[in-house]
């Protein structure tokens, strides 16, 4: 009976680790209307034909204006995105797991309400733009 509890505890601990968004988080893939690029396994899925340079080009600047991001969330709701290019934002945020939205306020008070989604521990965000969207996927680093 106590390995069955014991059993129970490990399996909750290890899903609820994989669904807990603090920590720090590197990004792993960049998905658009255009094309969907995985840095970890260096490919490139095009969904517009049409639009394959455009995808080739982003795909080259990608490593110095997408991949280089990385997010912390610490467990007092503070967030800091970390782009090397330019100074970090700094924030706090909320989740509001109904319906599976993460909110950032960072210190201008701007507000931006994004999806989120954990799928085999990684973390995805999806931004809304006003054509089209931006889905980043995020590995713990």
């Amino acid at each position: 009976m106590r390995i069955f509890f014991f059993l129970i505890i490990v399996i909750f601990g290890v899903n609820c680790q994989s669904q807990d968004i603090k920590g720090s988080w590197k990004v792993i893939s960049y998905e658009d209307e255009i094309a969907y690029f995985n840095k970890s396994t260096d490919s490139i899925c095009y969904k517009d034909s049409l639009r394959k340079s455009e995808a080739d080009n982003f795909k080259k600047m990608s490593d110095m204006l997408v991949f280089p991001i990385t997010y912390v969330f610490d467990d007092k709701g503070n967030f800091i995105m970390n782009f090397p290019m330019m100074d970090s934002v700094k924030g706090k945020y909320q989740l509001d797991k109904s319906n599976n939205t993460l909110i950032l306020i960072d210190k201008e008070e701007k507000k931006d309400e994004l999806k989120y989604l954990f799928v085999n521990e990684l973390l995805f965000i999806e931004m809304k733009m006003e054509n089209g969207f931006i889905k980043l996927g995020f590995k713990r680093s």
